[in-house]
């Protein structure tokens, strides 16, 4: 009877991770057009708790969830920053460190229409620009990519953001800081044959 209870437990445990595990990419997209208490409302569904909260300035609130599930390595947390009801120009992130996760983004992104506009490098961080032209996704990793093996794994953040809002916030560094001369085969992109837009 005892094994009986701990084999119960052992697959309601699973299940439990295995459900957090699965929040595809079109959710994350979808939170990012809500108010700050929907997205709460559906991330604890999701096994993310309130971890922080705080004032940024300009009446904008960073708010952060954790992953609840300590051993879950698909994504650690999310970030949202609103400014009041503004839903549009809502930013979202989130970090992974399993690149089948990302290839997974990458798949579904592929099959919403996303394409990959730029590459840039910033304070020694590789940020790949998709956009679909409503929404504007940064990937970004280490330049260097044995900065994080001290730890033996790598970071992939993802940052959402609404494509009028991504323009105008980001033009200036994006015009200093692109990449002139892409290498396909050295993008996350080619992982999944993710389209190239031409210039």
């Amino acid at each position: 009877m005892k094994s009986l209870l701990c084999t119960s437990v052992l697959c309601v445990c699973f299940l439990i991770s295995s459900f957090a595990q699965d929040i595809s990419f079109k959710q994350l997209l979808q939170l990012r057009t809500k108010t700050s208490n929907e997205v709460e409302q559906q991330l604890s569904s999701l096994d993310f708790i309130p971890y922080d909260a705080d004032d940024i300035g300009n009446g904008r609130t960073i708010s952060t969830f954790q992953n609840a599930i300590l051993n879950n390595s698909t994504i650690q947390w999310i970030d949202l920053v609103t400014q009041g009801n503004a839903t549009w120009n809502n930013r979202l992130s989130f970090q992974t460190q399993n690149i089948e996760k990302v290839k997974n983004y990458l798949s579904e992104l592929k099959s919403l229409g996303y394409y990959f506009t730029i590459k840039k490098v910033v304070d020694k961080q590789i940020y790949e620009v998709y956009t679909n032209g409503i929404n504007t996704i940064e990937l970004i990793t280490s330049q260097n990519r044995s900065a994080y093996q001290y730890d033996g794994k790598m970071y992939f953040n993802f940052a959402i953001y609404g494509t009028s809002e991504y323009n105008y916030a980001f033009a200036a560094e994006n015009a200093k800081y692109a990449v002139p001369s892409i290498k396909s085969d050295e993008l996350y992109a080619n992982l999944v044959d993710l389209p190239i837009a031409s210039k």
